[in-house]
């Protein structure tokens, strides 16, 4: 029973050990789950951060891209107006040519309109020139408006993937940070019914020690007992042999002593005293 209870002790310490040992990684992977949950959460919240940023880049874009057609149909309406300008000058120009000929015509009367015909003439010159280097900025301008409409469509259809593809990761961030939470709580659960274990097995470990010493002191009292009965000794072994007497049997003759009464007699012959005497008695009326 004390080998017994002895390698129950050990087993049993070394089951401790090794669930104290589960139960201290159980709490390094519960806090590192819970970590990963955290940052999960928090990939999370800036996912949508992004998002949020990406929809209004969007919405930014798609206004700049309006603003930029407005743009552009207010050069070509200008295109359009300095097209008229310029054709306004050329008829001036015109106009002044016939005012100059009619002016040579009435000789000296008409040298004061020619005069006045000259000067509308430059200034429709100049009127037209002036048109011609607008048209040709606005022109330029078109052109560089119709590059900055393309350049902003091509950053909003750029803007539009970027916030489908972060709608998706967020979807992703989502599923991975309620898979961590929910190992995280399983992990909780795993780590509550791994220390319940624990301590049920340290308070077994402490039963088995008890019932070890137990054991032990059992063992103990068996040896102290196993020698004390070794100190007992009978008539048999204590006593002389003596060489029987041949009597004759008569009348007055006592019967042959029965096997308790020679129970007796031994008893009383190791130990002695009253108390033997008085069982002997006893042993001799029953």
């Amino acid at each position: 029973i004390a080998g017994a209870s002895d390698d129950l002790s050990r087993r049993t310490e070394q089951q401790a050990a090794s669930l104290e040992e589960t139960a201290a990684a159980l709490d390094e992977i519960t806090a590192t789950v819970k970590k990963s949950a955290d940052g999960a959460s928090h990939a999370r919240a800036v996912v949508q951060t992004a998002k949020t940023g990406a929809a209004d880049g969007g919405e930014i874009v798609r206004q700049a891209v309006l603003a930029m057609g407005e743009i552009e149909k207010s050069s070509t309406q200008i295109s359009q107006i300095i097209g008229v300008i310029d054709e306004i000058a050329f008829q001036t120009n015109l106009l002044a040519l016939n005012a100059g000929v009619e002016a040579a015509r009435a000789g000296e009367a008409g040298k004061g309109f020619a005069v006045v015909a000259s000067e509308v003439r430059a200034l429709a010159q100049r009127s037209a020139e002036a048109a011609k280097e607008i048209k040709a900025l606005i022109s330029a301008s078109s052109t560089q408006v119709g590059s900055g409409v393309q350049l902003v469509g091509k950053t909003g259809q750029a803007l539009e993937m970027l916030v489908a593809q972060v709608d998706e990761i967020d979807g992703l961030v989502g599923e991975i940070a309620a898979s961590a939470k929910e190992q995280a709580t399983g992990l909780n659960e795993v780590n509550a019914a791994v220390n319940k274990m624990d301590q049920v097995t340290q308070q077994n470990a402490a039963m088995v020690e008890e019932s070890t010493a137990a054991a032990h002191a059992l063992n103990g009292e068996a040896v102290e007992l196993r020698r004390l009965m070794g100190d007992f000794r009978t008539g048999a072994d204590t006593a002389p042999p003596r060489a029987s007497r041949p009597q004759a049997a008569g009348p007055a003759s006592r019967p042959a002593a029965s096997p308790p009464r020679r129970m007796a007699e031994k008893i009383r012959a190791n130990f002695g005293g009253a108390a033997t005497q008085q069982k002997t008695q006893d042993w001799e009326e029953f």
